[in-house]
Parts: C-alpha cells; structure tokens; sequence
C-alpha cells in the first residue's frame, strides 16, 4: 500500500505530464462528488438535477444561462343546470426563469517542495478545503432563500412595514394568529424578554402549530419534511413520556432517538448552527410542489503545475429557485423578530438568527497555530 507522503511525491511527477494532469483531474472530479464531511442539507429538502447546456436558454437581462420552469395551469370544476355552460377560462402556461451562478473553492496553491514535506495525501486537502467549502455556499444560497419566501408570505398577510412578530404579538393574536408563514414557540410567547433571541426549548405542541400552516385556509398542502440544528433537536430528547409514550421513551433513553420520522414527518438535522441558526425550524412541502435545484454538468476540478508550483481548484455552476413561497414555513424559537423595526428589534440584532456571512462560515476549533496544544515538551 502506498504512504501518503509518497503518493503526494507520484502526484508531482504525474503533473510533469499532459496526461497525468488529465487523470489526477478526473481523480480529484471523482472524489469530490463522493466523499463529503457532511452531505448538504439543500440537497435532502430539493435534491438537486443535472442537466446539460441543451436544456438551459440564455437570459434576456442578464449575461448567464438559466432554466425555465413550468408551472401547472389552474383549473376547476363547477356545478351545472340541463341548460348551463361552463364559463371559459383562457389556459395560461406561468413559468418563471432560474438564474445560473457558480460557486468556486479558494484557489489553493503549494510548491513542489512543500508538497513533499507533507505526510497527508492531496486528496484529503482537496476533500476538506474545496467541496467542504462549496456545499457550504450552497446551503447558505438555500436558506436566504427560505428566510426570503417566508418573510414573502409574511407580508403579504401584514403588509404595514412596522409590523413584527414577536412572541407576545403572536400570543395577543391568539396561538400565532394572523401569521401565514411563521410560528413562535410557546416558550418564547410567553418569555419576558420580548426582545431577545436567545432559542428557548422546542415542544412538541410548536411542531403540530408548524405543519398546521400548510393546511390552513385551503391552501391544500402537506408538511413533507422539517429542518433542524443538533442543538434545537437534543430538546426532543428531553419529551417526557406524555410525549413519546411508554415505549419509544425507553428507547430513547438508552440509545437516543433513532428514526428519521418525527411527528409522522422526515425530519433532517445539520450541525452548520451558523448558516441554519439555533432556534429556527424550516418546514418544507414535497419538492415536487417547492421548487428546483439545477446543477449545470458536474462538479469541475483544475489542476496544474507551473515550474515548481502546484495550482488547484474546483468549482460548479448551480441554479436554484422556488416558485412557490408557500411551500417552505418556519419555527421561531425565540421571541424577538428577524424583521427589523426601528422599534423594538435592530438588525445587527436579528443576524443573530440569521445565516453568518460566507467569510464567516466555518469556525476553527483548534489552537495549534497559536501554542495552544496539549501536551508540551519543554527543555530545562
């Protein structure tokens, strides 16, 4: 079995020449469309289809490729007399345009020499640094998303720009009355401070109040999958057995909860707390319904050497749309509101709840560069 250290000296040799430079290429295509830290989240709620140059069409305002996408006719049925007719309707065929964009790793660079100094395989740079970062991007894409859907429908129910809803709005308004896309938990409408953002404990009732908003007021949806933090889901693990009942509640005990239904739902969970924030809950229809994710060809890598340097990166273009906002409802743990007024809630104060920015993304939890390791050898 080769070592590490020295497949990364073969790897050098193997750029020395055209044909190397094709097949670590294709090599790095493979593993990085395979091996993944954690599987994007946007993925599991809108799984994501490939399609080539022949299905895209140019835009007319812009300077990229985008997919047209269909959306069914409205129709009805109606009740007729021995003499009636039914009225007409002109079938009009709605359509909406998702834009293509592309998102790229860091361009990564190392000498020859550098190289070999290294007992880890390229590969495993290429795993961490490249579409660790770019699955990242794309489920930070997917939620602003959702946040802007929800916030769509939000004010299309409350259209007066001041209008927050905290969670003592949502308890004045009788159990979240008066909202169509999002739902305060019940500890965090009665919380006293109403101004805070702190994510406060999920009950069983503010999932039940969650997958209510797709069937309320005839819009005729179901509830087909729901997105949480680890943070916000260990709460589950805390449901007494008037929760669970007897028999799961022992399971639970021993070996946690193990399925991947809850409440009779997909639920699925992440550990990027800071692009999905603790204390929000994105409850979403089947994709079918929701809305598209497109990637253009594949997952692209490029490789070269240059005298003694080595360049690399990967990159792919993506398209992802929602043609319908009422397809994707939210959970608020908390009790303050992610839309500002000059009243009660600021906006640095409400980034808090919402997605980090992409220089922000990722938090180093090792202090080696700084000293800080365990143990230290040191000479008297």
């Amino acid at each position: 079995m080769i070592t590490d250290d020295a497949f990364n000296a073969l790897f050098t040799q193997k750029l020395d020449s055209a044909e190397g430079k094709e097949k670590l290429a294709k090599y790095g295509g493979s593993y990085l469309r395979d091996r993944l830290r954690e599987e994007s989240f946007a993925r599991k709620v809108v799984p994501p289809q490939p399609i080539t140059r022949a299905e895209c069409q140019r835009s007319t305002n812009h300077d990229t490729l985008v997919k047209i996408v269909d959306i069914e006719p409205q129709s009805r049925a109606m009740s007729l007399t021995f003499r009636g007719q039914p009225t007409a309707r002109v079938i009009r065929a709605p359509r909406y345009e998702i834009p293509f964009f592309t998102v790229s790793s860091e361009k990564f660079e190392k000498t020859e020499q550098e190289l070999l100094a290294y007992e880890m395989p390229i590969t495993k740079i290429i795993e961490d640094n490249s579409m660790k970062d770019i699955q990242e991007i794309e489920d930070r894409t997917f939620l602003l998303h959702c946040e802007s859907c929800v916030q769509a429908l939000q004010t299309e129910e409350n259209p007066t720009t001041t209008v927050e809803f905290t969670g003592a709005a949502a308890l004045a308004a009788g159990t979240n009355a008066g909202s169509k896309s999002i739902v305060k938990g019940e500890l965090a409408q009665t919380a006293a401070n109403q101004t805070s953002f702190a994510p406060l404990a999920l009950q069983k009732p503010d999932l039940t109040a969650l997958f209510k908003l797709f069937v309320a007021d005839g819009t005729r949806l179901r509830c087909d999958r729901f997105l949480m933090t680890d943070h916000d889901f260990e709460d589950v693990l805390s449901w007494t057995i008037e929760d669970f009942g007897d028999k799961i509640q022992s399971e639970v005990v021993v070996d946690g909860y193990k399925y991947n239904v809850l409440m009779g739902r997909k639920f699925i969970r992440t550990i990027k707390s800071d692009i999905l924030r603790d204390g929000n809950i994105y409850a979403f229809c089947s994709p079918d319904f929701f809305g598209r994710f497109y990637i253009l060809n594949n997952t692209k890598f490029y490789i070269d050497k240059v005298a003694n340097k080595i360049t690399w990166q990967a990159w792919e273009d993506i398209a992802m749309g929602f043609g319908m906002i009422a397809g994707v409802r939210k959970l608020e743990l908390y009790a303050a509101s992610v839309r500002p007024t000059a009243f009660t809630t600021s906006a640095a104060a409400a980034a808090a709840r919402l997605p980090k920015s992409e220089e922000d993304l990722g938090q180093q939890n090792n202090r080696v560069d700084d000293g800080t390791f365990f143990p230290k050898v040191q000479s008297f």
